[in-house]
């Protein structure tokens, strides 16, 4: 076994007597006998490192050692199995005061139930001295004798403290549902271990595209990839159940759980180590390679699949108007250990209909259209886990769109929008579909906009009454003046005009709406009258009049 895969280099040992007198507890089964022959060797010495590294190395080379002793190695993720009937114990030992602790527990078939503490110390030894150590360890920490962190779930669940007492921990695990097999990682330097793959602050899976037969997703690279340069692929996984929070959930869905094969001790000797290294690494390989294969199932409701470094997938081959559950997974391909993004479900559309759905950046404008063939777009913006609020703004380019804003499939604004037209949720939380339907039957084309940040608006606040108003008593052969209301806010305000001579099959004027989202950019020079800036504008409403010639 690779041990840089744990911990690179040895830590200089300054604790003779205490560090040979540990090693011998590895045969330990009773817990009295473990906890007596820890104390009987905690003896004034130099500061130690907080971890034995000598002695986790005996562990990664003789994994039986964890089977017969039940003591969990320092920074290593090992398998364990849990049984309905009885309650299994487990022990990990903290050398020095103040270290931080963290122990992780992976379920895999079966919801678990477990809790960790810090046992009492019996109140008579026979050991010489035995009684002081003894009053000193009962008197060391309030969190002797008291239990640490209970939990019951599917999920991985970690116990966490910053700063942890010398003594020894005992797990208990308990299966609740079945027998089942589960990982449990311990370790003293959890900063700098960094064994699991480590996801973006983002870890949400987005849905690009939903049809009535497939379903597309996409995600970001976790950090382990692009940041620690750790060698990652995704796996993805598709069934009609559930969620699972855990890969070998999903494996022990496909192939089966089975109990570890407890590893055979022998004698010692050097041909049975060899023979027990090959095996191991038979074993290992076999399973990376089973993972590896690009696609695995067990029948056409529950899908796993690897696709390497791509952070994109479809799912074919689905059946309309089913829901489906979706979990991507970060894997090491070193040490195949993988991190759960966030789960997400998606039920696909009945019938022919086509739903595409475009993610909206927040504050980030967009310009799109509707077509005869498609004439109906659906966009999505996720507005986070806090009460925000939610502003949406749609401008139809020519002719009038229909709008839909829906969350859980309930529409919560709509209205026909014919021109610039904003609409305002408030304590906005989760994520939310914008629908937009053509109101004719040809291309429309239009900007969307949405943010949860009012400063990022990119139009001029507009007062209530928009109109622009001729005054006809001061209408002449050759000129006419216009008067409109002035924005709150600081603002230029451009003036065009331009004849209409487009005209219908009788010989009528057509007064057909242009595209009313072309900027002063896409106006021709000849067609302006003025362009003028507004710096301070009054609190109140002001008219601005402007008198032109034709």
């Amino acid at each position: 076994m690779n041990l840089g895969i744990y911990r690179a280099g040895l830590r200089s040992r300054k604790c003779i007597d205490r560090r040979r007198a540990t090693r011998t507890m590895l045969a330990c089964k009773d817990i009295l006998t473990l906890m007596l022959a820890w104390l009987v060797t905690a003896t004034q010495c130099q500061s130690l490192p907080t971890r034995d590294e000598e002695l986790f190395i005996h562990q990664m080379r003789n994994p039986e050692t964890f089977h017969d002793s039940r003591l969990i190695p320092d920074g290593a993720e090992v398998n364990a199995y849990a049984v309905t009937e009885t309650i299994t114990r487990y022990f990990f030992l903290v050398e020095e005061d103040g270290p931080p602790l963290e122990v992780t527990i992976t379920p895999c078939a079966s919801t678990l139930e477990w809790n960790i503490s810090i046992p009492e110390v019996p109140e008579e030894g026979s050991a010489s001295g035995i009684n002081d150590q003894l009053e000193h360890q009962r008197s060391h920490s309030s969190k002797v004798g008291s239990i640490l962190k209970t939990y019951k779930g599917f999920n991985v669940s970690t116990y966490s403290s910053t700063n942890s007492p010398a003594g020894i921990y005992m797990l208990k695990v308990r299966a609740v549902d079945r027998d089942s097999s589960f990982k449990i990682y311990a370790t003293t330097t959890p900063n700098s271990d960094r064994i699991y793959p480590v996801l973006p602050s983002d870890s949400r899976v987005d849905v690009t595209a939903v049809r009535k037969d497939r379903v597309s997703l996409a995600w970001k690279s976790s950090l382990s990839e692009t940041v620690y340069l750790q060698p990652i692929k995704y796996c993805v996984a598709m069934n009609t159940e559930r969620n699972y929070p855990t890969l070998c959930g999903i494996e022990s869905r496909l192939y089966g759980d089975r109990r570890p094969i407890v590893p055979n001790v022998g004698f010692g000797f050097s041909n049975e180590k060899g023979k027990r290294n090959s095996k191991r690494l038979r074993k290992r390989k076999n399973k990376l390679e089973l993972l590896t294969k690009t696609q695995i199932k067990t029948n056409s409701s529950f899908t796993l699949e690897c696709i390497g470094t791509k952070k994109m997938h479809t799912f074919i081959n689905l059946i309309a108007n089913h829901t489906y559950f979706f979990d991507v997974f970060a894997v090491d391909t070193k040490t195949n250990r993988s991190t759960v993004y966030q789960h997400i479900q998606v039920t696909t559309p009945a019938g022919e209909e086509v739903q595409k759905v475009v993610m909206l950046k927040d504050g980030k404008m967009l310009d799109s259209s509707v077509q005869q063939s498609k004439p109906k777009k659906t966009f999505q913006i996720d507005v986070g886990n806090k009460d925000k609020e939610l502003l949406v703004t749609v401008q139809p380019c020519t002719h009038p769109v229909i709008v839909e804003i829906l969350q859980d499939t309930s529409v919560v604004k709509s209205g026909v929008v014919e021109d610039l037209q904003s609409f305002t949720i408030n304590n906005a939380k989760g994520t939310y579909y914008i629908r937009v339907v053509g109101s004719l039957k040809e291309a429309i084309h239009f900007k969307i906009f949405a943010t949860t940040k009012p400063r990022k608006y990119p139009y001029p606040r507009m007062p209530d009454d928009n109109r622009i108003n001729p005054y006809r008593n001061l209408r002449k052969c050759n000129s006419v003046t216009l008067g409109w209301l002035t924005s709150s806010e600081t603002a230029q305000y451009c003036l065009y005009r331009r004849e209409d001579t487009s005209t219908d099959s009788g010989g009528r004027k057509n007064l057909r709406l242009m595209n009313s989202c072309h900027g002063p950019g896409m106006r021709k020079r000849s067609e302006k009258v003025f362009c003028t800036k507004v710096n301070d504008p009054s609190e109140q409403d002001t008219v601005m009049i402007k008198s032109g010639k034709s």
